[in-house]
Protein backbone atom coordinates (compact mmCIF):
# COMPACT_ATOMS: atom_id res chain seq x y z
CA UNK A 1 0.00 0.00 0.00
CA UNK A 2 1.40 3.38 -0.92
CA UNK A 3 1.54 6.24 1.52
CA UNK A 4 -0.72 9.27 1.15
CA UNK A 5 0.97 12.48 0.01
CA UNK A 6 1.14 13.69 3.62
CA UNK A 7 2.47 10.38 5.00
CA UNK A 8 1.03 7.88 7.42
CA UNK A 9 -0.36 8.98 10.77
CA UNK A 10 1.92 8.26 13.72
CA UNK A 11 0.45 6.03 16.45
CA UNK A 12 -2.06 7.45 18.90
CA UNK A 13 -0.96 8.43 22.37
CA UNK A 14 -1.56 5.58 24.82
CA UNK A 15 -3.70 7.64 27.22
CA UNK A 16 -5.20 10.93 26.10
CA UNK A 17 -5.76 11.95 29.73
CA UNK A 18 -2.10 11.59 30.74
CA UNK A 19 -1.54 15.29 30.01
CA UNK A 20 -4.71 17.12 30.85
CA UNK A 21 -3.82 20.06 33.08
CA UNK A 22 -0.16 20.45 32.18
CA UNK A 23 1.78 20.53 28.96
CA UNK A 24 3.54 17.33 27.94
CA UNK A 25 7.35 17.45 27.98
CA UNK A 26 7.35 17.16 24.16
CA UNK A 27 4.59 17.34 21.58
CA UNK A 28 3.26 13.96 20.53
CA UNK A 29 4.13 12.90 16.98
CA UNK A 30 0.41 12.59 16.24
CA UNK A 31 -0.21 16.22 17.23
CA UNK A 32 2.71 17.34 15.07
CA UNK A 33 1.18 15.35 12.20
CA UNK A 34 -2.15 17.21 12.50
CA UNK A 35 -0.36 20.57 12.73
CA UNK A 36 1.68 19.81 9.61
CA UNK A 37 -1.45 18.74 7.73
CA UNK A 38 -3.28 21.90 8.79
CA UNK A 39 -0.35 24.14 7.80
CA UNK A 40 -0.17 22.42 4.40
CA UNK A 41 -3.88 22.95 3.88
CA UNK A 42 -4.61 19.22 3.60
CA UNK A 43 -6.68 18.92 6.78
CA UNK A 44 -9.52 20.86 8.28
CA UNK A 45 -11.60 19.57 11.18
CA UNK A 46 -14.99 18.22 10.24
CA UNK A 47 -18.22 18.99 12.05
CA UNK A 48 -17.99 15.90 14.24
CA UNK A 49 -14.65 16.96 15.72
CA UNK A 50 -15.80 20.56 16.13
CA UNK A 51 -18.92 19.54 18.06
CA UNK A 52 -17.42 16.81 20.23
CA UNK A 53 -16.29 17.60 23.72
CA UNK A 54 -12.57 18.06 24.29
CA UNK A 55 -12.06 14.55 25.67
CA UNK A 56 -13.83 12.83 22.77
CA UNK A 57 -12.10 15.05 20.22
CA UNK A 58 -8.66 14.34 21.70
CA UNK A 59 -9.42 10.60 21.63
CA UNK A 60 -10.63 10.85 18.04
CA UNK A 61 -7.47 12.66 16.94
CA UNK A 62 -5.20 10.43 19.03
CA UNK A 63 -3.57 13.26 20.99
CA UNK A 64 -3.38 14.35 24.62
CA UNK A 65 -6.19 16.53 25.96
CA UNK A 66 -3.78 19.38 26.72
CA UNK A 67 -2.63 19.34 23.08
CA UNK A 68 -6.20 19.48 21.88
CA UNK A 69 -7.17 22.37 24.16
CA UNK A 70 -4.04 24.49 23.71
CA UNK A 71 -2.65 23.60 20.29
CA UNK A 72 -5.26 22.09 17.96
CA UNK A 73 -8.50 23.73 19.10
CA UNK A 74 -7.12 27.28 18.68
CA UNK A 75 -6.49 26.41 15.02
CA UNK A 76 -10.21 25.72 14.60
CA UNK A 77 -11.06 29.04 16.16
CA UNK A 78 -8.55 30.85 13.92
CA UNK A 79 -10.07 29.16 10.86
CA UNK A 80 -13.48 30.48 11.87
CA UNK A 81 -12.17 33.95 12.66
CA UNK A 82 -13.46 33.79 16.23
CA UNK A 83 -10.26 35.16 17.80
Amino acid sequence: MSAPLWGHKPPRVADSTAYWNQAPPVMSPRCAYWLDRHAAGTWRPNRRIRTEGYHAAAEHLGIWIWEYLHVVRPLFDDDNGTN
